[in-house]
């Protein structure tokens, strides 16, 4: 009886030995969800003398078989499941662990919590030259906008760590805010708005697991944002409304932070709200302005209805940290300094400017430095009739 039970031992052991084998055959393998966020993967190196002579060539066969293993997405989930859920441990960079399993970015929570890191001299002339743009723009009957969607570190300050939870009242938010104030700039602090808004909405704005505002979030904004461009331009636009609220667990960007951590099983299980949306078009005297849009990652959760294409132009754009260019359509990406920035403040009805209060650590990331030319270039218009 003995010896029975040892050899069914035997074999179960040599069974879970051959797992990894049986990934690798097609239709196993494609069950197994890709990994998120940067993992090493291992391309094939061609068989030369030179590259076995000097051992690079056994070195790449044996990353291809430890990268590349059909089997090792499961494993590091396994691994990043027992660290998290053991010992609070995590295998990715700017994340902080607050109460109750909130995630928060370690990065902004500490910007909130310590004395500004922008330059007063440098952001006060700024704010100047962008008192200037926003008087010109306004002469030459375009929008302009100023919105600060509240950081995840505002919204759910009371589950920051103890040590993180006290608000320096010279932190950059508040120093970029007395800048705008200082120079008469109108624009939108939106975290009364949302605070207002957490006390009705039934789904999450905010994430229990993510940076950024969820993409039902972000539609509050979006809206606002459309209806106020269209009643400063005077002009009949296409209509963005919500016709419906699909209910989910998180997907589409949503949980971002838990997302990245790949974990086996969610932290957060709540139920999230994902909209439909329908465009009306019918008026014949619809006009599609050209926005420009200026800002950090909280953008995305706007463009996320991708609803923008049928609102907007075309040739619309988001200046991603005033460096990466993406366009509203179709088009490749390009670098800010392959485009004639001063051409598109003239051809544009609209200029947005998006930027979390946490965010600000080297901002305005250049916008600065072609403010004299846009202007100079925006005074070359007609005025506004």
């Amino acid at each position: 009886m003995k010896n029975r039970t040892q050899n069914i031992l035997v074999f179960v052991v040599i069974g879970f030995l051959f797992i990894p084998l049986a990934f690798q055959l097609p239709g196993l393998n494609e069950k197994v969800q890709p990994l998120n966020g940067a993992f090493e993967k291992t391309d094939t190196l061609a068989f030369s003398i030179a590259a076995w002579k000097d051992k690079t060539w056994q070195e790449n066969r044996a990353n291809l078989q430890k990268n590349n293993l059909h089997i090792r997405p499961s494993i590091i989930r396994v691994k990043h499941e027992l660290d998290y859920r053991l010992f609070h441990e995590f295998h990715m960079s700017d994340l902080l662990i607050g109460k109750e399993d909130y995630l928060f970015s370690i990065g902004w929570a500490t910007s909130r919590a310590n004395k500004h890191t922008l330059n007063a001299d440098s952001i006060a002339a700024f704010g100047t030259k962008l008192k200037k743009l926003a008087s010109v723009l306004q002469q030459k009957g375009k929008y302009f906008k100023i919105i600060i969607p509240p950081a995840k570190e505002e919204i759910f300050h009371a589950y920051l760590p103890t040590e993180l939870a006290q608000e320096n009242v010279d932190n950059d938010y508040h120093l970029y805010i007395q800048t705008l104030q200082n120079n008469d700039i109108d624009y939108w602090d939106l975290l009364p708005f949302y605070q207002q808004l957490m006390d009705t909405c039934s789904y999450p704005l905010y994430s229990k697991t993510s940076v950024h505002w969820t993409k039902y979030g972000a539609s509050f904004t979006l809206l606002k944002l459309l209806a106020d461009m269209e009643s400063n331009l005077q002009l009949k636009m296409p209509q963005l409304k919500i016709t419906k609220l699909n209910i989910s667990k998180f997907a589409n960007g949503d949980g971002d932070f838990e997302t990245t951590l790949n974990l086996l099983n969610k932290i957060d299980n709540s139920d999230f709200a994902y909209p439909s949306y329908t465009v009306d078009t019918s008026n014949s005297h619809v006009h599609k302005p050209k926005v420009l849009t200026i800002g950090d990652s909280f953008y995305w959760g706007m463009k996320g209805t991708w609803m923008l294409p049928q609102v907007y132009t075309m040739d619309s754009k988001y200046l991603y940290y005033y460096n990466t260019v993406y366009y509203n359509g179709n088009q490749p990406s390009q670098n800010i300094k392959d485009i004639d920035i001063v051409a598109e403040f003239k051809s544009a009805d609209a200029i947005v400017l998006i930027n979390s209060p946490h965010n600000l650590d080297g901002f305005p990331f250049g916008l600065d430095s072609d403010m004299d030319k846009i202007i100079e270039g925006l005074k070359e218009l007609p005025n506004a009739e």
